[in-house]
């Protein structure tokens, strides 16, 4: 009977002396080009829907993701230049690749000043980055109808072996 009980005392303290995933916060910010963009009215002018992809390249400064090709494709429905946003998003480097989905909302001020602000979240990774899980938020100011600069930061729990090489 001892022994039943010493066990789960030995047990339990080495159980916890496994690590656990460590959130790691990343941030940067990226250029966007539209290449391709359909609007489409939705029973009024002031009523369209819009579905675009779009690409540049994310700089992160020390990050992993620094120098990455970004890529988007979304659809917006907009009310009078407001209105909800979805997408994906991907980040490619040479040692690999995640792909993200986000929503969010479009703003248009009186001044015609378009913004976006939303939420993303890790969808898939492969290469280097496999494994690679969390979200964050983001903001985009559209600089003109075909360019944006958007900002983005979030947690992330990196990969198994990112950790082990830290």
């Amino acid at each position: 009977m001892l022994r039943s009980l010493l066990m789960p005392a030995v047990v339990l303290p080495a159980l916890t002396l496994v690590a656990p995933a460590v959130a790691m916060p990343m941030s940067g910010t990226f250029d966007t080009h539209v290449g391709k963009q359909d609007v489409r009215p939705l029973g009024s002018p002031d009523r369209l829907e819009i579905q675009q992809t779009g690409s540049g390249i994310n700089r992160s400064p020390g990050l992993p993701l620094d120098g990455a090709a970004v890529g988007i494709s979304e659809i917006a429905v907009l009310k009078r230049g407001n209105g909800p946003v979805q997408g994906t998003i991907t980040f490619n480097t040479p040692v690999g690749s995640t792909v993200g989905t986000y929503s969010g909302r479009v703003s248009t001020d009186a001044q015609g000043r378009v913004t976006a602000q939303g939420r993303f979240r890790t969808r898939d990774a492969n290469g280097a980055f496999a494994g690679l899980k969390g979200g964050g938020t983001f903001s985009t100011v559209f600089t003109s109808k075909t360019d944006a600069i958007t900002q983005w930061s979030g947690e992330f729990t990196p990969p198994t072996a990112q950790l082990s090489s830290r």
